[in-house]
């Protein structure tokens, strides 16, 4: 019968292989040495098989192997099953990460946006290096990169100038905001408008592989323009919906099937084709060229076949900051964002008018991540148009308003958009 031995210094590479496997916590490297060391110590293989839990052939295959390839094959082991190692040294990661920031334009391409495939070239083109296309995104991922939607900022600032707003906003003008606020028992709004398309939005949701979901849509390009707040303490929400008013032909036609009287009919034939801006402009037009007991009889008919989307401009927005006034008894500090008509005449003229109960706070430019409201925007979209038909622009609106209702009657889906803000001022309703 035939013995075989190790010599020593074959017996000291496999108890370093035994350390090293423990360091590497490379499971299947301890169990190759530990195996060979136990056959050098005259264990015999169905010994060593039982210890290992396997037969005693796989024994003798690892002693075979060895005995063939020698202790290289044990050194070969070291990383197996620990995953490929990295093509990319540390270094060479650290200046992809930064071209990567860097942009795909400052380094030579025309294209604003990176993909996998310019990724992989710049790789090649650094390092001589190639990686599999549908591998790079996990290895971006590893590098701190996710895929994502920009955001614009101003070109007219520079970015020092930007962040130094948004950080006095953060950590003095909001703070002073909210401690006068309470100082006054004044009630802080958050203002912004918003536009709902009448094709609706689409979204992702779960269908059948293989099969797109499908949404019909009129092709019609109308929206519904919403003015709206939410109040910082007790979350109440206010809107209202911007609509302007104009007699078209098939107004009138619409009218006259109405059984509108001949002679009122007549009359409103001298408005046809004016657009007017608000609903008080044209009730004021309609009373100058009808007379009030008319109005009064037919207006809410001719109002239901005059009105159409309005505009966001100075007058629909003072129209709303008079509904504000109306709705809260007390002072009132409203936080709007930049919008133009925010400085017309005609909005200057009438916030100087209130000042003694409307404060108007500015945001940074470019900052609509500080405007709660902008999160509810986002809810609304999603519970009301998102993925939905709507064959008229009433539909779209009941659409919109019913939810809009649901913000009036539970608070809690306004105060869940402010609930990082409430917690860091400690603000409770």
């Amino acid at each position: 019968m035939i013995t075989l031995s190790f010599s020593k210094s074959i017996l000291e590479k496999l108890y370093e292989n035994l350390l090293i496997a423990q360091r590497l916590s490379n499971i299947r490297l301890y169990r190759l040495a530990q195996a060979l060391i136990w056959f050098a110590e005259r264990i015999a293989i169905k010994e060593i098989a039982k210890r290992m839990g396997v037969d005693a052939k796989t024994i003798i295959n690892w002693i075979k192997t060895f005995m063939y390839r020698g202790i290289d094959w044990l050194t070969g082991q070291h990383y197996l099953g620990r995953g490929r190692k990295d093509k990319l040294t540390y270094e060479q990661k650290l200046t992809l990460t930064r071209l990567i920031k860097d942009g795909p334009e400052a380094n030579g391409f025309h294209c604003g946006i990176w993909n996998s495939a310019m990724i992989g070239e710049i790789i090649w083109l650094k390092f001589g290096v190639t990686y599999n296309f549908n591998y790079l995104p996990s290895l971006l991922k590893k590098l701190g990169f996710s895929y994502q939607k920009a955001r614009f900022v101003s070109d007219r600032q520079e970015e020092e100038k930007y962040k130094a707003a948004r950080k006095e906003w953060v950590e003095i003008t909001l703070p002073a905001i909210i401690k006068k606020a309470k100082a006054e028992n004044s009630v802080v709004l958050f203002g912004d408008e918003v536009s709902f398309a009448m094709w609706g939005s689409l979204s992702r949701t779960w269908a059948p592989i293989g099969k797109q979901p499908t949404v019909k849509t009129k092709g019609i390009r109308k929206g519904l323009k919403m003015f709206g707040t939410i109040e910082l303490t007790g979350g109440s929400f206010q809107y209202q919906q911007l609509l302007a008013y104009e007699l078209k032909p098939k107004s009138l036609r619409l009218l006259k099937e109405a059984k509108l009287p001949i002679e009122l009919l007549e009359l409103l034939k001298g408005m046809k084709n004016q657009k007017y801006a608000t609903k008080q402009l044209f009730l004021t037009a309609l009373g100058d060229l009808v007379g009030e007991q008319l109005i009064i009889n037919y207006q809410s008919l001719i109002l239901q076949y005059t009105e159409t989307s309005g505009r966001f401009n100075g007058e629909s927005y003072v129209e709303f900051l008079r509904q504000l006034l109306a709705y809260y008894t007390g002072k009132i500090t409203l936080v709007e964002d930049g919008a133009p008509y925010h400085g017309s005449n005609i909005v200057k003229a009438f916030k100087l008018a209130n000042v003694d109960r409307l404060t108007i706070e500015r945001l940074p430019a470019f900052s609509p991540d500080y405007n709660p409201i902008e999160k509810l925007w986002k809810n609304t979209k999603k519970e009301s148009t998102h993925l939905k038909y709507f064959k008229t622009f009433e539909e779209l609106h009941n659409s919109v308003v019913k939810t809009f209702k649901t913000y009036m009657q539970d608070a809690s889906k306004t105060l869940c958009v402010m609930k990082q803000l409430r917690e860091d001022f400690a603000i409770t309703a």
